[in-house]
């Protein structure tokens, strides 16, 4: 496991003026919050927008392969982009 790049991370965000985190797991606790607040805490001025965290839904994770493409974040990360560059 390498070391998370955080400069690389406020680069682009200083960049952009926004950050989009999309992460496997549910949104509640994860990997995800920390690198929000990491941007949060270093970059506010330069944002935009807020950060937008896009992550599984909170339930069970389904073992049927219909319920499971519902489940995952990927599929509403699209939308949630379009979101985040109207704001």
């Amino acid at each position: 496991m390498q070391p998370l790049d955080t400069e690389a991370i406020y680069t682009s965000v200083k960049k952009t003026g926004r950050a989009i985190i999309l992460q496997e797991d549910s949104l509640f606790g994860g990997i995800a919050s920390d690198i929000s607040a990491l941007i949060t805490e270093n970059c506010f001025e330069s944002l935009d927008a807020p950060v937008k965290r896009v992550a599984s839904m909170e339930t069970p994770i389904p073992f049927i392969s219909q319920l499971e493409n519902q489940y995952l974040a990927k599929g509403r990360f699209a939308e949630e982009l379009k979101k985040l560059l109207a704001y």
